[in-house]
């Protein structure tokens, strides 16, 4: 029961989600004000509590889209529907109240100067709902908003955790410190990730959409491969991951920096063309998983 209960809520997405937020943190953050001798504001119990809270949050949106969805993972993924047939729908939707719940709590132990991690939380949790009540409708706009709200958690992790700490600062107490170059530096490296997480999970999205095909079709759900065709949404993703790749190539974050362009060029990008190639002869599961592998090492490039 426990097991069937970890596998509604996707436990290696949210692995990936936790790991982006304590590896910004703990390896790129308190690195780079650890040279100066300045504490993070937040605690880390805090930044636990705000982990949970996006976490929890997550999966609450897991549950709530398999609710929506049942009807048509009953035809896309039959082998995965027994798990549900372990609950019933009530006990679903219990389930999803009590991780909203418990998602608004964690982001109210976290709160410290401000109010963020309560306002980003009720916003998490209402697109969540509303992509999968309403918004999952609108072809290419559903996707979207799904790579957006995975892209933004590395901005998330940013302004928890930076503009109060150096806003506490007294720059005359340290030597050769500039608040305005140390915040560029955090940002252009933060827009870089958020950059490469929304392309490659708007690919991954797309993709899954030409994976569940069948089932959309029987509930006349208006999805990209639906519209244009399936040949004709593969042409598109392909050309979407070779942009992505050339935009991180080219990216103002990597210059000046050999090792990390090296890093990205010989283990994202070899993914991201794997995938464009998988995709192109019609392995379309493969071709999801080596964008997902793809995030992953970009994730422990921040450890390395």
């Amino acid at each position: 029961m426990i097991a069937s209960y970890f596998k509604i809520i996707r436990p290696v997405n949210l692995l990936i989600m936790a790991l982006t937020m304590y590896f910004l943190r703990y390896f790129y953050f308190k690195t780079a004000l650890d040279i100066f001798n300045i504490d993070l504001i937040a605690s880390d119990w805090q930044y636990s509590c705000l982990v949970l809270s996006v976490l929890l949050a997550a999966a609450s949106g897991y549950v709530i889209n398999d609710i929506y969805d049942y009807k048509a993972d009953i035809v896309n993924k039959p082998e995965s529907v027994v798990t549900f047939k372990l609950f019933s729908r009530k006990q679903l939707v219990i389930l999803y109240i009590i991780l909203v719940i418990l998602s608004l709590l964690g982001a109210w132990f976290a709160t410290h100067t401000s109010l963020l991690p309560i306002i980003v939380t009720v916003i998490f949790n209402s697109l969540l709902f509303l992509y999968s009540s309403t918004l999952k409708a609108m072809p290419f706009v559903s996707n979207v908003i799904v790579s957006a709200i995975i892209a933004f958690i590395p901005a998330y992790a940013l302004l928890y955790d930076i503009p109060s700490t150096l806003y506490h600062v007294d720059v005359d107490s340290y030597e050769h410190l500039s608040k305005e170059i140390l915040e560029e530096k955090f940002n252009r490296f933060i827009f870089f990730f958020m950059e490469m997480a929304f392309f490659i999970n708007l690919s991954r999205e797309i993709i899954k959409d030409i994976i569940d095909i069948k089932g959309d079709k029987e509930l006349n759900i208006k999805t990209i491969p639906m519209i244009y065709g399936v040949d004709g949404t593969r042409v598109f993703v392909a050309i979407l991951l070779l942009t992505t790749g050339g935009l991180i190539l080219i990216h103002p974050a990597l210059s000046n920096m050999p090792y990390s362009f090296i890093f990205f060029l010989t283990t994202v990008i070899p993914c991201i063309l794997s995938a464009a190639y998988l995709l192109w002869n019609s392995k379309f599961k493969k071709s999801s998983v080596s964008l997902k592998l793809a995030m992953f090492i970009a994730l422990m490039y921040l450890p390395l």
